[in-house]
């Protein structure tokens, strides 16, 4: 198995700073967050460049630290160019 598991979605390598926000929810205890602007300046700020690179950083802050690989997240980005497209239309 790979030390980090891979992030299979089309944005994957989209920057973190196109991103508005991001929900995340623990499948395991049901924990659940919005990350904001804000923090993902910080995340930025910190080397996460990349939407990918953020996916593999996401921990639920209830459970256990658990590898990459046996973390049962939900998350649902929301990226700043969506908004203004669904605006117009």
């Amino acid at each position: 198995m790979t030390r980090n598991a891979p992030v299979d979605h089309p944005d994957a390598l989209r920057l973190v700073v196109e991103l508005e926000s991001v929900y995340v929810a623990c499948d395991d205890c049901g924990h659940s967050r919005i990350l904001r602007l804000d923090n993902l300046m910080k995340a930025a700020e910190l080397g996460v460049h990349n939407y990918m690179q953020l996916c593999r950083k996401i921990r639920c802050s209830e459970c256990p630290k658990m590898p990459p690989a046996f973390r049962n997240l939900t998350v649902r980005p929301t990226w700043r160019c969506e908004e203004v497209l669904q605006s117009i239309a």
